[in-house]
């Protein structure tokens, strides 16, 4: 069901605080394979290869969104948390939107900053279908996909 991308890993700290939450999207069978895009260093490097990640280039992954093996496509950056229902939030958004939809999952505490000035943190939840529409646009920078989706603030509750 779902393919992760993560981007600007190049702390392997931050890129294993990442992944932690991942694996309980694994054991619950909706995380299809993560696609780590850019991966600078050789530690980040080694936790991907650990973690049974595929590298891969942003480049090569815009130019054939296609190839993808989830319907629905997370993107995170790396250092991202994502909140403790995330699972539910993805499996309920995704069953309940059209094809083209894309939306932003809140992160769990978003910092003063980010509140005041209402700056968009947190992973995108994309169709594969929007990602394919949306890629040409891009330029194969992923800061550029991000803008073209036009994501939706996810609500909290939801």
């Amino acid at each position: 069901m779902l393919t992760v991308l993560i981007h600007g890993a190049d702390d392997a700290p931050a890129f294993a605080q990442t992944l932690s939450p991942l694996v309980s999207g694994a054991v619950e069978g909706i995380l299809r394979d993560v696609v780590v895009l850019d991966a600078m260093g050789d530690d980040v490097r080694r936790v991907a290869d650990h973690a049974g990640c595929r590298l891969a280039s942003a480049d090569e992954v815009l130019a054939s969104p296609a190839a993808l093996k989830g319907e629905w496509v997370l993107i995170l950056r790396s250092g991202e948390r994502l909140p403790e229902n995330w699972i539910d939030r993805v499996v309920r958004y995704a069953g309940g939107r059209s094809a083209v939809a894309a939306a932003r999952l809140p992160e769990p505490e978003p910092g003063i900053f980010d509140r005041l000035f209402g700056r968009s943190r947190g992973g995108v939840l994309a169709s594969r279908a929007a990602l394919m529409a949306a890629a040409p646009a891009s330029g194969g920078r992923i800061d550029r996909l991000v803008r073209a989706l036009k994501p939706r603030r996810m609500r909290r509750g939801a």
